[in-house]
Parts: structure tokens; C-alpha cells; sequence
């Protein structure tokens, strides 16, 4: 295509103003991502000295307001840069391209002019000499820019492949909320189905630890743990693991007698080498799946276990050791006649199906990115089971039965530790410092609508039909609207909060790391029901069973009833 030479005169003022401004955009994007590395949201000196201030005075109020807006201030400060290197990663992208293509034309319209004296020097070798420089300088710019993006945008949450408003539907019938009912048992990390959703009412919402106040028993565990309670009929079951000591508790529900111990160690295959896991975890993080006949629990070192309602063991494996930058904290999970294993590692992610029966693999199926921290959860979608995997950088959806990947989508990126929340119509997935995402699941998985202003980092998210409720480490609380992601409240508890939310006889119970909990309606308004402490720190998710609630502390296990 031939130009005339004012068209080249435009042409080369574009691709002069596209080059620079690709430069000073991947300069600008350097510079943000080194702050972003370098400066983290909450050691801001002003929120640090206010929140000094609150702790010499927690009665105040104000001051607690004032941590809180102080907080969330610097947090969106903090996800504005994410997104401005984000958003530049396509701008220095967009620049390269029309640095390149102006080039391209300039350099095809500079023809040589024919010569009339053969006196006149031959300017060809210049031409091409210039010729050649700007497409060495064209290279080095497009290399630049494709390289710096893309190594920019490596430490960012993943784009998702589908827009916030896209009108496609999945093609999934919207369904009655799943609740099943079993006031009695308790058997998963948050559950039935792992959902933190509890049917059943009369729980006691006043309590005092200190002074034995519906206290009706304390024991104290053997060895420390962070494995959440699970209840099957009147047993409770625990793990617990001292140094490469693994080993598995049984208690009555009702009297909190230790009734048997039994030891996970001495498996083939078990590493000699206590793998490296997080100074206050341990190797007992994973909580045990119950089915009324048999007990799974499965512990950092990689050891899986199987053991009867009389704790002798049925069957034993080690499946590898799972080591990571924080050690092993996925817990199980049981669908019909398998057994459900989230493994991930610095070397493989996959999700195994184990024979209940036998232990014998029955599939494994491998997941995409990069070692995760939370745990599988059974949903049900258009009356059909999926096993849901909060993972980096995707989540998404497994036949239980099979292991086969249903759909999946790409929104997640950092330490993922929370589990997804799910109910009759999307999964929320969620993980600090990145983002909230509500996700309409099926064969066209999207994203219905995200949020950033408040995001876990330990704790994982519930959710009704209604509402999303999530707690943060930082003490944070929002209640949001399930379907169109508008924050309907929060509040500020100050203490952070580790232990998952869990819905309860139509209400929210929120445990904190100082071992109060915090119950509130499941309402669109903050509506405080009571606030009662333990008198123990605690870290782990409470159970519920037959109207009595157990929360595992630091050092003891309670029982805590009306009566």
C-alpha cells in the first residue's frame, strides 16, 4: 500500500509517541510492581500506631472504627495498584504492536528515488543500514514489552476469560437449596458436604469459659493440632501430632471420655524427614471424614489411614509427602464409596479417588497450577454431585464418581487456603490479598460478579441462597447479597478470625483467634445475638451436634450445652 509523504509524516509522529509510550509504561509498571513486593498493606506506620492506641484501650469504639476504615483504605489503595499494573500489562502490549506496524509501513514506502545523474552517490546501503536499525530497534522494543508483561502479570490474580456482564447462561436449571438434614452428625471440616451449612436448632448462644458457665465438659487433647472436631452418632474424632508423632482421638460426645488413641505412624513409605510445614501447624491439620462405619484421616507426613469405629485399622497407605511452603492442610472428603483426596505439593496438584473398602486408587485426576491450601467441597448443581476445588489459578468443578474435570475457571492466584462456599446456585471462591469471585458453574462456567474489599486468608466463606458471609484475619465481617455481590454490612471484631463461619438455626456463628464467638443473624441488617469466650485461643472450626457445640481450643476440647 503505497502513502504519501505527509500520510508517512503522521505515521512516523504515531509510532515516535506508541514507542515512548510503551517505555514509560513498562518502566511505570516495574516501579508499581516493586512497591506492590515491598509494601504490604498492613504494616502501614499510621494503621500500626492507631491500632497500638486501640489495644491500650478496646472499649473504644471509635478507635476500632477507626482501625477498621484505616485498614480498608489501605487495602484498596492496595488492589488499585494490582490493577494498574494489570490494565498496564495490555496497554504496553497494545503500545508494542502499533510501534511495530508503524514501523512496517514507514520502512515499506521508503523506496529509492530514481537518479538522474550518474554523478549522484548511491544511498542504497544507507537505506538499508537505516532499514535494518529500526527493525533492530523494533525488535528490541516488541521483545521488551511482550517479555515485561508477561512477567508482570505472573504475580497477578488471572484475568478471567469471561466478562463481569456476559449474558451467557450456563446450562444448568436453577434448583431448591440443598440442606440435609442431620441434626446428629457432623462429619467433614464445616460439615455435611464440607458447606459449614448446619441444620437443627436450640444451640446455646451464651456461654463463658472462665467460670464454667454451659460449659457441660473440658478435656484436654493429647497432642496439638489444628484439625477440627467431626461428629458421628455420640463420637467425636480428632487428630493431633507432636513433632513425627501422628495420631488419631476418639471421645464420647457426651461425657468427653478419651475412649481409644491409635497411631498413624510406622506406614510404608513414610518419610524418615519430618517434612516442613508452618511452625504453628504441624503435621495435624487435616480434619477426618466420617461414614458411620469407618474413620479417614490423613496427616503432612503423607500418611492416609483407615480405622474402625473400635479404632483397629483397616487399611494404611502413605500416597507421597505433600510438601509445600506451609505443609499439608487439605482435609478429607467422602462421596458414596470414595474417598476423596485433595494432594497437592511443590512437585503435582491432583485430586485422588480412593475404595473406601480397600484403599486402593480408584482415579486421579491432575489439576493445573500451583500448590493450594484448602479443601474439597461436594455441591450439587442441576441434581447432579460435584466435588469443588478452590485452586491457583483455577476453580473448578470434578465428577466424584469418576474424577472427570467438569468445567473450570481461571480467577485465582497467591496462597489459596480457603475452601469454596457453594449453594443451589454458584460457588464463591476467595483468597486474601486477590479477590472474592461468585462463579455460575456448568459446561460455560462464569463469573456472575467479584469483589476485593474484604478477602480471607485462612478462614473460608458460607453461603444460603440469600447470603455470602465471610471472616477475615484481619477481624473483618461482611455479609453480602448471594446473587448480585452487593456488601449488604460489615463490621469490624478486631480479633482475626481462622475458624470458618458456620450457619446455624438462622444464624452466623464466627469463632476468632481469641476464642470468642461471635453469633449474629443470617439477615441484610448486622443484628448481634451474643458474644460468649472461651477462655482458650482457638483456631479450629466448631461442630455442631443434637443442640451441644465443640470447639476445639489451643489445649482442651469443649463441649458446651444449654443444659
Amino acid at each position: 500500500m503505497k502513502f504519501s509523504e505527509k500520510d508517512i509524516s503522521i505515521i512516523r509522529s504515531i509510532s515516535k509517541i506508541s514507542g515512548i509510550f510503551t517505555l514509560i509504561v513498562a518502566f511505570t509498571m516495574i516501579f508499581s510492581l516493586l512497591q506492590l513486593k515491598t509494601i504490604q498493606p498492613l504494616d502501614n506506620p499510621a494503621l500500626l500506631s492507631v491500632k497500638e492506641q486501640y489495644d491500650k484501650d478496646p472499649v473504644n469504639r471509635d478507635k476500632a472504627e477507626q482501625v477498621r476504615a484505616m485498614d480498608l483504605m489501605a487495602r484498596k489503595a492496595y488492589f488499585s495498584s494490582r490493577w494498574q499494573v494489570e490494565t498496564g500489562s495490555y496497554l504496553l502490549l497494545a503500545g508494542a504492536i502499533i510501534f511495530i506496524f508503524c514501523q512496517r509501513i514507514i520502512t515499506g514506502n521508503e523506496k529509492l528515488a530514481p537518479s538522474f545523474s550518474s554523478e549522484k552517490p548511491d544511498n542504497s546501503g544507507n537505506r538499508f543500514k537505516k532499514q535494518h536499525y529500526l527493525l533492530a530497534a523494533s525488535g528490541v522494543i516488541i521483545v521488551f514489552a511482550i517479555v515485561s508483561s508477561f512477567i508482570l502479570r505472573t504475580n497477578l490474580p488471572a484475568p478471567s476469560t469471561v466478562s463481569l456482564n456476559q449474558e451467557q447462561k450456563p446450562n444448568i436449571p436453577a434448583a431448591k437449596e440443598i440442606v440435609r438434614e442431620d441434626n446428629i452428625n457432623f462429619p467433614f471440616f464445616r460439615g455435611q458436604d464440607s458447606r459449614g451449612i448446619v441444620s437443627g436448632t436450640g444451640y446455646p448462644t451464651d456461654w463463658n469459659g472462665a467460670d464454667g458457665k454451659n460449659i457441660k465438659w473440658k478435656v484436654k487433647v493429647p497432642r496439638p493440632g489444628k484439625s477440627s472436631p467431626a461428629i458421628w452418632g455420640d463420637r467425636i474424632y480428632l487428630t493431633g501430632a507432636d513433632g513425627a508423632t501422628c495420631e488419631i482421638y476418639c471421645y464420647n460426645k457426651l461425657t468427653g471420655e478419651l475412649l481409644w488413641t491409635k497411631s498413624a505412624n510406622n506406614i510404608p513409605g513414610e518419610p524418615t524427614k519430618i517434612p516442613k510445614t508452618d511452625p504453628d501447624a504441624g503435621l495435624a491439620v487435616s480434619t477426618v471424614a466420617l461414614n458411620g462405619e469407618v474413620v479417614f484421616a490423613i496427616f503432612a507426613n503423607g500418611n492416609l489411614i483407615c480405622l474402625d469405629q473400635k479404632g483397629e485399622q483397616k487399611w494404611a497407605k502413605n500416597i507421597g509427602v505433600p510438601e509445600s511452603s506451609y505443609g499439608y492442610a487439605s482435609s478429607l472428603l467422602i462421596y458414596q464409596n470414595t474417598l476423596i483426596v485433595q494432594f497437592d505439593c511443590d512437585i503435582k496438584v491432583s485430586l485422588y479417588g480412593f475404595d473406601l473398602k480397600t484403599g486402593n486408587q480408584l482415579w486421579e485426576t491432575p489439576r493445573q497450577g500451583r500448590a493450594v491450601w484448602s479443601s474439597p467441597v461436594l455441591a450439587e448443581f442441576g441434581g447432579k454431585p460435584e466435588v469443588i476445588v478452590n485452586g491457583n489459578p483455577f476453580v473448578a468443578g470434578y465428577d466424584p464418581v469418576t474424577g472427570k474435570e467438569l468445567w473450570k475457571v481461571n480467577c485465582m492466584s497467591g496462597d489459596v487456603a480457603p475452601s469454596v462456599a457453594v449453594n443451589s446456585k454458584m460457588v464463591y471462591a476467595v483468597t486474601d490479598y486477590v479477590k472474592l469471585v461468585a462463579i455460575k458453574p456448568g459446561s460455560n462456567a462464569s463469573i456472575a460478579w467479584e469483589d476485593n474489599a474484604f478477602t480471607p486468608d485462612v478462614s473460608s466463606p458460607v453461603a444460603s441462597d440469600k447470603y455470602l458471609f465471610l471472616s477475615t484475619g484481619n477481624g473483618d465481617v461482611a455479609c453480602y447479597n448471594a446473587d448480585k455481590g452487593d456488601t449488604l454490612w460489615t463490621h469490624y471484631f478486631v480479633e482475626p478470625f481462622y475458624a470458618s463461619p458456620v450457619i446455624c438455626d438462622n444464624m452466623v456463628w464466627l469463632l476468632d483467634r481469641s476464642g470468642k464467638m461471635h453469633v449474629v443473624k443470617e439477615d441484610n441488617k448486622l443484628n448481634i445475638v451474643a458474644e460468649s469466650a472461651l477462655g482458650e485461643k482457638a483456631d479450629c472450626t466448631p461442630a455442631f451436634s443434637d443442640k451441644n457445640i465443640y470447639i476445639r481450643g489451643r489445649v482442651n476440647l469443649f463441649c458446651i450445652s444449654k443444659n
